[in-house]
């Protein structure tokens, strides 16, 4: 970050933030109050089938993806139906029901759901994994009415409409990305509408995926503008992370800014037009304030990034698989996450942030049959 863009937004005390988060996360791996949920994932040995239809479904963020899918003996998969738009708001269960009716397959033996929205593990007997939606509904999703297990609502409706039995595994969005890897990768990361972290934990020979819902994290001092944009959302006071760092927010945090600093500068609608202004061309006080904005939320993202990798003991190498717009797409997001892990002492060459293609999908797909053999 330029001398005039820093002068332009507060800095954070990153070091702080990194210890911090690091604290959190330690408290709650002990089951202590911290702002961080460490929801553990323990998944079967075995894929829940290894032959016929499964149907995979991804909600969450702005947009349903879709993919009816043919699963082999030998591991291997023709895709039968894919599709995508957007998604209704889930203000309430009969919202949420009537997408289902709507999209759900007949041909389907099983379902996997990643569901991008905070979800409390449910009990199963035959291996599945299922959850209530945990906490608030963030955005305009409140799910209001929905009290059973969101798999177990599924296999209502699929019953329901077209009278068969059907499997339904079900997981937050981080642990589908680690899904959807080749057993390699140590976490996951989703910076674009939303923001939120996953891990690989290793204990005694078990394996656990746990996803942290890192987007609550607040111990840290928030500026001023955010304050005044917390105050005005549906949840204030929650998720104070997620709305520091995530794309939805950045377009209001550049509005109150230029509000803050009186300067002469049209306010901006959309995520787009925030991108639009970072781009280089812009080389006026509005694309310093853009790219000010961006940078920053990258090197949030790098701080909690070194907390997690110092958490899970600095091992030499540390893949993650990342998701988001903001990701791969903010003006050098990727590079100054980078950046910032090296001024915090880790190695650029130790973390590795991948993109898989299809990843989303591939991951509820991958609730039922995975795709690759874990080592």
């Amino acid at each position: 970050m330029s001398k005039q863009q820093s002068e332009l937004i507060q800095t954070p005390d990153y070091h702080q933030i990194q210890q911090n988060f690091l604290n959190e996360l330690i408290l709650s791996s002990q089951k202590k109050p911290s702002s961080l949920s460490f929801i553990r994932h323990d998944l079967p040995e075995k894929p829940l089938i290894i032959s016929g239809i499964v149907q995979g479904i991804v909600i969450g963020g702005t947009n349903y993806i879709l993919s009816t899918e043919k699963i082999h003996p030998d591991g291997s998969r023709k895709i039968i139906e894919r599709k995508n738009g957007v998604l209704p708001v889930f203000a309430t269960k009969q919202t949420f029901v009537d997408f289902m009716n709507d999209h759900l397959d007949s041909r389907a033996d099983a379902i996997g759901i990643n569901f991008g929205f905070q979800l409390a593990p449910a009990e199963t007997t035959d291996g599945t994994l299922d959850g209530y939606i945990r906490a608030k509904g963030t955005k305009e999703h409140t799910f209001i009415g929905i009290d059973e297990p969101i798999g177990s609502l599924v296999k209502m409706i699929y019953k329901k409409k077209f009278h068969k039995e059907v499997l339904t595994s079900i997981a937050n969005d981080t642990i589908c990305l680690l899904i959807a890897g080749d057993g390699t990768e140590t976490a996951s990361l989703i910076a674009g509408t939303g923001f939120n972290i996953g891990f690989v934990s290793k204990d005694k020979n078990q394996t656990t995926l746990v996803n942290l819902e890192a987007g609550n994290f607040d111990k840290f001092e928030l500026p001023p503008a955010l304050q005044r944009i917390d105050k005005e959302t549906k949840n204030p006071g929650y998720k104070l992370f997620e709305k520091t760092v995530s794309g939805k927010y950045l377009t209001r945090y550049f509005n109150e800014k230029i509000k803050e600093l009186n300067l002469p500068i049209q306010s901006l609608s959309t995520s787009q037009e925030l991108s639009e202004l970072s781009n280089v061309d812009h080389a006026d006080i509005a694309g310093d304030l853009a790219r000010a904005i961006i940078t920053r939320s990258a090197f949030l993202v790098g701080t909690i990034i070194a907390a997690l990798y110092k958490f899970s003991g600095e091992p030499e190498q540390f893949t993650i698989v990342g998701e988001g717009s903001l990701l791969w797409d903010g003006w050098q997001y990727h590079e100054n996450i980078k950046r910032k892990l090296t001024e915090l002492g880790v190695s650029k060459d130790v973390i590795n942030i991948k993109h898989i293609k299809d990843s989303s999908i591939n991951g509820a797909i991958g609730l039922i049959a995975p795709f690759h053999k874990k080592s």
